[in-house]
């Protein structure tokens, strides 16, 4: 509810603020699965018979012992 009021550098500055730590990062959570979401449905939109989007084909590279 705080993203939708005011100016978003305010709000994200009482989003990291918020008490206790379960409450940032429920909300941190929620702020990365939106745009998540919004991709999804954009993608199933627009890209779905296929497209030249580079970003379509990135691949993730960890270094060995990591993740």
């Amino acid at each position: 509810m705080l993203i939708a009021r005011g100016r978003i550098d305010q709000q994200l500055r009482k989003i990291a603020s918020l008490t206790p730590h379960d409450e940032r990062l429920t909300s941190f959570r929620l702020l990365i699965a939106v745009p998540a979401v919004a991709d999804e449905r954009r993608r199933e939109r627009f890209c779905s018979d296929g497209c030249g989007h580079a970003w379509h084909r990135l691949s993730v590279d960890t270094p060995e012992g990591s993740a």
